[in-house]
């Protein structure tokens, strides 16, 4: 009745996840900040100043030894843009739409000073974009590559006048940053007057660009801010350099006084084949490291498969019975990702399921060291295990029999039945259990003797019968499938499954 097949572990997923996302909750104590991320400072040569820093780190940073792209995020400020970006890489770095990144927000001190590239009449300290921009190239991103564990790919987001920026640093510094995100860079006219035509002349005059860049428009926008986009946007659309991506988005305003930055949208393009395809095969673990290399050649920076997908189609794995290389693709997740509860549940419950129950016990207790709260079933797990190891009949047979065969595990049987001073436990459900372990496994002439067995030990289940039943229906033998299900039916009237499966068996 019961089938305990691979299936199971698809209900169970969403679950482990919750477990993943809850770590953070479970350590901390009443009255404890949230924390989002640390303020750091750093002190500039160059603009003869200290900087402050808003750093945000991936949640996984501290439990794998992995480098992540970062995110370089100007004109900083927690509420509007610093949260917006920590959650939204987090959401979607999370699910494998986008590699997990890190992210450095530079506070302003003097921001048209820093940001502006021409100095404006209406604010004489502006024009110092040149200067701000050898701070980054000299001074912080050497920083950063130094303190933090960091890919060699930068994105750049440039809000209000940082957008300013963002487009003057991308034709003054190409190889700079590999992306940028911002809003419409013409909204300051003097600015738009300067870089308008450095650009056009920038783009026109190169032939490849391996860049990204994306822009948000809200087309309540001064009109003259929109001709300048709208420009920029058909002239990328005909001189656009071999390699380079763009898109320029015009969106209905957003109603916000400060409007969010396209972090979502921009990210999701920029990293559009990060997510494996929907259609993609995988036949061992090997194809998909095949694929996120093949990949790190297009990004041009070591990717690193995403830890759900690997979760993902390790499932499919196992759900197609191929448990040797499910198993190889689990273990690879874990040297990723050592503390990843989704691949040490499941490599605990297939070493379970094949019947080396010590090896279950070692992942279920790694799990449990990593989180023990709220995992009932990982607890009931370890509890099984243990007291299978220490004195279950039905464990010791089903080694006998995945290591020498059915005879053997007979033979193990009857020994352990004749021996008077043995204290070992028989029980029902897990011979039942093993039954189906082994069908699994691909071993149905072992998995019939084992049902056949437990008839014989529990004539009065009808659960029993039904599993016997079942095994003789998969393996085409109708005649007896209908015999044991209509057994199991006199000893269980309501067994509702037997009821359905019976009609059907009849009919042929």
């Amino acid at each position: 009745m019961k089938n305990i097949k691979v299936y199971f572990m698809i209900a169970f997923l969403s679950t482990v996840f919750f477990f993943s996302a809850q770590n953070l909750c479970f350590s901390q104590k009443d009255g404890e900040d949230i924390v989002l991320g640390k303020y750091r400072v750093i002190h500039s040569q160059i603009l003869d100043e200290d900087r402050l820093l808003f750093v945000h780190l991936p949640r996984e940073y501290e439990d794998t030894q992995l480098a992540y792209p970062v995110m370089y995020l100007l004109y900083v400020d927690i509420y509007n843009y610093f949260a917006d970006a920590a959650i939204i890489t987090e959401k979607l770095g999370g699910t494998g739409e986008i590699p997990p990144v890190i992210i450095i927000g530079v506070a302003n001190t003097n921001r048209y000073r820093d940001l502006l590239p021409v100095k404006s009449r209406e604010r004489s300290e502006s024009g110092g974009a040149g200067n701000f921009l050898r701070f980054l190239e000299e001074e912080l991103i050497p920083h950063v590559d130094k303190t933090y564990r960091t890919k060699d790919f930068r994105i750049l987001a440039g809000p209000q006048a940082a957008a300013v920026f963002s487009l003057y640093a991308l034709f003054t510094k190409p190889g700079l940053f590999n992306a940028v995100l911002s809003e419409n860079p013409f909204m300051n006219p003097e600015n738009a007057e300067f870089l308008y035509p450095r650009a056009e002349l920038f783009f026109k005059s190169t032939e490849a660009l391996k860049n990204f860049l994306y822009i948000k428009c809200e087309t309540n926008e001064r009109p003259i801010d929109l001709e300048y986009a709208e420009r920029l946007a058909k002239l990328l659309e005909s001189q656009k350099p071999e390699g380079f991506r763009f898109k320029m988005e015009f969106r209905e305003p957003s109603g916000y006084f400060i409007a969010p930055m396209p972090f979502r949208e921009g990210l999701r393009m920029l990293f559009a084949q990060h997510k494996l395809p929907e259609n993609f095969q995988t036949n061992t673990v090997k194809d998909i490291i095949d694929y996120y290399e093949k990949l790190s050649e297009e990004y041009g920076f070591e990717v690193d498969p995403p830890s759900l997908m690997l979760t993902f189609e390790g499932d499919k794995l196992s759900q197609q019975r191929k448990t040797k290389e499910a198993i190889a693709l689990f273990e690879y997740q874990l040297s990723l990702y050592p503390r990843s509860l989704n691949a040490l549940m499941r490599l605990g419950e297939t070493y379970r399921r094949m019947g080396e129950l010590e090896k279950a016990r070692q992942y279920y207790m790694t799990f449990l060291d990593i989180e023990d709260r709220d995992v009932a079933m990982i607890h009931n797990r370890l509890k099984m295990v243990e007291r299978m190891i220490s004195g279950s009949a039905a464990y010791r047979i089903e080694q006998a029999i995945r290591k020498n065969g059915i005879e053997a595990g007979m033979a193990k049987y009857r020994e352990i039945k004749s021996d008077p001073e043995n204290n070992l436990y028989f029980e029902e459900s897990e011979f039942n259990a093993m039954g189906y372990n082994l069908i699994g496994a691909g071993k149905m002439k072992e998995a019939m003797e084992i049902f056949k067995l437990n008839v014989d030990m529990h004539p009065e289940s009808a659960n029993v019968y039904d599993s016997l039943a079942e095994a003789y229906m998969n393996s085409g033998d109708t005649e007896n499938a209908i015999k044991y299900y209509k057994k199991s039916l006199e000893l269980n009237p309501e067994n509702t499954n037997a009821k359905e499966i019976l009609k059907k068996l009849e009919k042929k």
